[in-house]
Parts: C-alpha cells; structure tokens; sequence
C-alpha cells in the first residue's frame, strides 16, 4: 500500500540561483523538536539537490560513528529517488535544526527515517516526473523513472535528472507522495560499500581529532580521581617545558562543565601539552569509599540479601519459591569501558558573539545546548561541525569533551583543541555499571519452568545523571524475557550508589542483563535435562505479541524470537557434534526491535578461550545495506567476544589500574573468528542493529564453556 505525506508537515521545495532543484523534509517528531530550539519553518531544508549537470547530492543528516548511517540514510532518498547510486555524491551534515533530529544512537538511525527520508526522495521524483510530462505534454502517470531518466515509453521520449532539474524546481510541491513497495526496491536490499570507503583507505578521511586551526592551542588535562577535588597544585616544572603556556584549574562548583575537577595546561602543541601536564605536581581530596571496586563488591552482596524495588510482578513468586527446590546463581559484571579507537577529543573556537566547533560526536543537539549555557550565546550563533567519529559505542553520547574545550576557548580567547590520550580515555570514562544479579528459578516434574526471579544491584547510570528519573529504569526492563513466559515472576532492583561515573555503553543495560538471563536459563535446560534450544522455544511458546516499553518497543513477539533461534540452529547444525577439544554454546536475546541469536564453539587450552566460530541469526525488519548490516552484526560479535573474555577496569580509591590495550585487552586480529550472519527475510519496517548483536555474545561463550568444561562462568570477564 502506498505511503503519504501531507504538504504543511512535511514538504518545502527551494530552487537555488544554479537551475537545481533541492528538496527537504523532515518528520512531525522533527518539527516538535526542532520547533522548542528555532521558528518553524527552520526546521525544513534541503537534503537532495540535483544539479543542472545531473549530478546528485545528498545530506547524510545523521554523525557518522561507524554504523554506516552516511551510507544507509542517503540510500533511502536515492531509493525512492531512483537515481543510479554511482552518480550520488552523499555530503556530510554540519549541525543545523533544519535538519531535523542529527541524534546518533540507541540503534534508532535507520527506523526513525525510514519513511521521512524516502519521502525526502519521492518527493524529488514526483518533481521531476511533472517537469517532464509538461514539457513533452503527457499525463505524468504514463512516466517512468529509473536510474536518474524520467522516460515516457509511448512516445520514446528520456531525458536525464539534469536536464530537468531547473524546469521541476519551479513545479508545486505535492500534497502527497507514494512510496514504492518493497518488490520495486532497486537499491534497498543490495550491497553498497561505505560511501566515503575511498577516502578513509587512502587515509584522506577527516576525522574530529584532525581538526586544526591557526594560531590554536592544544590542552591535557590532569583528571581528578572519581569522587576527589583539586585540593592544591604547583606548575612550576610544567612552566619549563618548551610550549607551555598557562594552566586554568577546572573547578566543578563553579564552571558550568558538570564533571569532575582538574587542571588543565595549555600549550602550543600537542606534545608540548602532554608534556607540561605530566609535570603538573597536584595533591587530590580524599576518595570516598564508593569510589573503590572492592567495597562496591561487598555492597552488591550484601544488597542482594535483602528485598530490592519491584520492577515487576506476575503472579505469586513468594508461594511458589516457598517450599520448593530452588535453583540459584548470581552473576558479576564489571564496570566496562568504551576505548573507541580514536579517542574522544573536541576543537572549539569561542569568540563574544559566535563560536564554531569541530569534533566527534553521537549527539551534536546536546553539543549546542552545552556550548551555549557555557558561552553565553545563542544557538543560533554556534556553528558544529560535524565530522567522522572513530567509534562511539555510547561515549560519545557525553558532551564532556566538548565543554572543556568550549570553555578553556573562552576563558583564553583563542581556539582550543582539548585532546584525551588514550590513558585518559580508559581511567575518566563513563563505564558501563558494575554490579551483581541474583537469579532464581523453580522446575516443575516436567521440566518446565514455574517460578523465576531477578534481583539486580548495580551502580545505575540514570543515579549518577542525577536526570530525575528512577534509578531502575536504566538498568532493568520491565518485560524482558522470560516475563510473560512464566506464571510466576519477579524482578527486583537495589540501586548502590558509586562516585565512579557512568554511562551508556554499547547495548546499554542489556549487555549485562542477557549475560545473566541466558546464562541462566542455559543452567535451567540442563537441570532440567533438556536441550538448549528446545527449552527455549518451549518457554516463548505459541507466536504472540506481548507488551515491552523498553528498547524496540511497543512490542516483543515470540514468534519472532523462535524463528531466529530455529534459523541460527539450522545454520549451525545444532545439536552439534564437536571437534575434540571443542563445544558449542547459544544464546538469544530481544533489544531495540531486532531479534538475535548465536551460536559459538569455543575451546579452552592453557587457560586461554578462544572462539573459532560464531554463527548469527537476526531478524530485523528490513535490510537496506546488507554490507553495512553484516558489518554490524560482526562488530557486534567482535565487540562482544572483546567485553567477554578481556573487559573490564579495577578502581581502587577513585583510580584506575587499566591505561592501555596491554591492560585492557581487546580481541585481537589473529584471535577474531570466522562470524557467518543470516538474516530472516522480511518487509517489515527496519529497526535497530548496532546494538541488539552484542547482548546474546557473552552468555553464548559462557555456556559453551559449561558444555566443554563442565563449570559454570558466572564472573565477567571470562579470560
């Protein structure tokens, strides 16, 4: 069925002094944003512009943090466009609010343009279409449109985009558009390689840390621990080092940075920066206790002892647990860090009536706002642009980065470039929470499952925001599986609080969550002597939709689940017969609308596990890039594997042990297995994917330790 769009909401047609022809459009949810930052009509723009030489350009609105939204967002105007791929240009956006929402996370890219984007493109065809039905004096309808011609068959009449761009900029815009279905799509579905891949093999890619401006300083930082203040500091050495040009403490209660204190030197290079703030002689406040991993153990145990919030109920659990042969474990994760391969960074230049600003970003909106209450300006008079991040994974969803360098801008009245090295990064990072889960279940004779409870304690993000909300609502969903799968259920919540920051971290709450949930329920199929993936598919039942308000809702469908779980078991020909030395391990997990399952074989030897095989199956809606989709996915894996077996950062007295890959290791490119993905056909609408491969890694490794050894890793990380 064909999709519309009314003209007031979502349409504006702009024809530039060149004869091009521009289209932007936007969504009411962009309208409703952009409408509390500027008029109106700011929120309307171009995203596609087709010049009179035929060629096409189009806004990539979204920052660019490996996910491939350059490449995917650009995809869908092209599609409905219908303009040969090899004659787009795609152009990165800078930060504007006519733009609409520029957010870049919590796997929402895709699907929160999927229908405003195509009918970005659409409406562009429809132009082009009238342009060239009045000029050959045909009904618009006997047109048709491919690989940027309109042609008209009955009279084998073809002229390119080009030709008609000048002609259809001055066409009324279209009250509505139709959208293809998805058996017309030409470019949506297929593989398409990154769209500036070029640039970034031949290393003429720019990214955030790049930047540079004349006459600029460059600024370290000496970083308070977690939870200190400076309490004194002398620079008499930095002062001796060749560069060095002055040091501004940053203090928390009176700078508007909203972190931790430290004192920053700024100098004229780089090296020269680094150099001073390691002569920086600073004496540090006294650590809290909460900022120590130890005592935070202890805490997580003894939170567990007693009754937590009650995130959710179903039936009675108490009488069900009462008198029963309980079967417990509980589950410990670490604080993780993000350790994107470029760190994060930020060039600001800050004058008394602008500023303009260069760097890596996930939220550049967040960006604007921060620079603004720091500088005192407008919005309106702060330029952002955008560029290339060498990851993010959550990171660079914090501005703090961005702050510093707006505010050391100000206060020495020249551009600063704030640079984090790479032990920076890893010891003042905005770690994923620790924290302790307890689980407990009930088997019937059958081998059923009748009664299940989750106790969660851990150091919640949402609590160290301090933004108001619940500390729960960060770290637990209401209706993650099994709820709903089980007459009796509770999930509780203990929050322990920590001066440890933290933040989100790639899959947010769920990377932790699944490890204990599927672990879990791996430990109940063999207690009940079953098979791991019947006992599954057994629990999820008949194909139904069940109510989820967490990521990907409003709906979690079982069916969709099972056809997963059932595709990756076909894949991987589970049950498997393994090599010597080797076992097979699964799990499945439901996130952010997309459903994922794997299967991995691992091996122990020397104490060392190693995964030789991971094979995948997602569901999630409708591929546009499949490239773009399958990288994902192993990144995910990779990213998964990494957290697993290696992540992790010990904090004792606000201090972080960890600096470095040889302390905190990643997976490395010898030890990377072979990773086969499968996708479920579907038309349905897409949804997210940078996220949803991550969470089922972890367990999935565990229980297949469990299947080679016989021993339970209920303790991350695993190595």
């Amino acid at each position: 069925m064909a999709e519309t769009i009314d003209r007031r909401s979502f349409i504006r047609v702009a024809a530039g002094t060149t004869g091009a022809l521009a289209i932007g459009i936007v969504s009411t949810r962009d309208i409703a944003r952009a409408a509390r930052r500027a008029a109106p009509d700011a929120a309307l723009s171009a995203f596609v512009e087709v010049g009179a030489d035929g060629r096409v350009t189009i806004i990539a609105k979204n920052p660019e943090i490996g996910t491939g939204m350059k490449t995917a967002l650009p995809m869908l105007i092209a599609e409905e466009l219908d303009v040969d791929w090899n004659s787009v240009r795609v152009v990165q956006a800078d930060y504007a609010s006519k733009y609409g929402d520029q957010f870049t996370g919590g796997s929402t890219g895709i699907w929160e343009n999927w229908t405003a984007l195509r009918q970005a493109g659409a409406a562009a065809r429809f132009m082009l279409v009238a342009a060239a039905a009045k000029r050959w004096s045909v009904d618009p309808a006997s047109c048709t449109t491919e690989h940027g011609f309109v042609a008209h068959a009955t009279s084998q009449r073809r002229s390119s985009y080009g030709e008609l761009a000048a002609e259809a900029a001055m066409i009324p815009a279209p009250t509505s558009v139709p959208l293809k279905s998805a058996s017309q799509f030409r470019l949506i579905g297929t593989r398409v390689p990154v769209a500036d891949a070029s640039e970034i093999v031949t290393g003429r890619a720019r990214y955030g840390l790049d930047a540079s401006l004349p006459g600029m300083l460059v600024a370290c930082i000496a970083r308070a621990p977690f939870g200190t203040r400076v309490a004194s500091f002398d620079d008499s050495a930095a002062r001796a080092i060749d560069g060095f040009v002055r040091t501004v403490k940053l203090d928390a209660a009176r700078d508007p940075l909203g972190g931790s204190e430290g004192v920053a030197v700024l100098a004229t290079s780089t090296w020269g920066a680094m150099k001073a703030r390691d002569a920086l002689r600073v004496e540090w406040s006294d650590p809290p206790a909460d900022a120590s991993v130890s005592n935070l153990q202890r805490a997580f145990r003894d939170a567990l002892s007693r009754p937590g919030t009650v995130v959710h109920r179903d039936g009675d659990p108490d009488a069900a647990f009462a008198g029963a042969k309980v079967i417990e474990a509980t589950y410990e994760l670490p604080f993780l860090a993000h350790v994107p391969m470029e760190p994060v960074h930020y060039l600001a230049d800050v004058r008394a009536d602008r500023a303009e600003l260069w760097g890596s970003t996930q939220v550049p909106e967040n960006v604007v706002g921060r620079v603004a209450s720091i500088t005192g300006l407008k919005p309106s008079e702060i330029t952002l642009h955008m560029t290339r991040s060498g990851g993010g994974f959550g990171r660079r969803l914090m501005d703090d980065y961005a702050a510093e360098a707006a505010a050391l801008s100000k206060q020495a009245q020249r551009p600063v470039k704030v640079v984090w090295t790479r032990e920076d990064d890893i010891r003042h990072d905005f770690y994923r929470p620790a924290g302790h889960h307890r689980m407990r279940a009930v088997l019937s004779p059958g081998g059923g499952l009748t009664a299940y409870s989750h106790h969660v304690a851990n150091t919640s993000r949402y609590a160290f925001a301090k933004n108001g909300q619940a500390p729960e609502k960060s770290e637990m969903y209401a209706e993650d599986f099994p709820v709903g799968c089980v007459a009796n259920t509770l999930l509780e919540y203990t929050l322990v609080p920590s001066s440890i920051q933290t933040g989100a971290w790639r899959s947010t709450l769920h990377s932790a969550n699944a490890f204990a949930v599927q672990s879990f329920i791996d430990e109940l199929a063999h207690a009940a002597r079953r098979d791991p993936v019947q006992f599954r598919l057994d629990l999820l039942g008949a194909p139904r939709q069940m109510r989820y308000s967490g990521h990907g809702g409003p709906v979690f469908d079982t069916g969709r689940l099972s056809a997963v779980i059932r595709l990756m078991a076909e894949r991987s020909g589970w049950p498997h017969k393994p090599a010597a030395g080797r076992a097979w391990g699964m799990a499945a997990h439901f996130t952010f609308g997309s459903y994922v399952a794997h299967a991995v074989e691992v091996s122990a030897e020397k104490n060392a596990v190693r995964v030789h095989r991971v094979v995948s199956a997602v569901d999630c809606g409708t591929v546009v890039n499949v490239s773009g989709a399958e990288a994902q996915v192993q990144g995910g894996v990779i990213e998964g594997i990494s957290a697993a077996l290696y992540g992790g950062v010990t904090i004792e007295g606000g201090r972080v042990a960890q600096k470095n890959f040889g302390d905190y290791r990643l997976l490395r490119i010898d030890e990377a297995p072979r990773i086969d993905v499968h996708f479920v056909a579907s038309h349905a609408e897409p949804r997210g994917l940078g996220e949803p491969p991550v969470p089922p890694v972890a367990p999935a490794i565990a229980n297949a330790l469990f299947a080679l050894t016989g021993r339970r890793a209920r303790r991350l990380p695993i190595g």
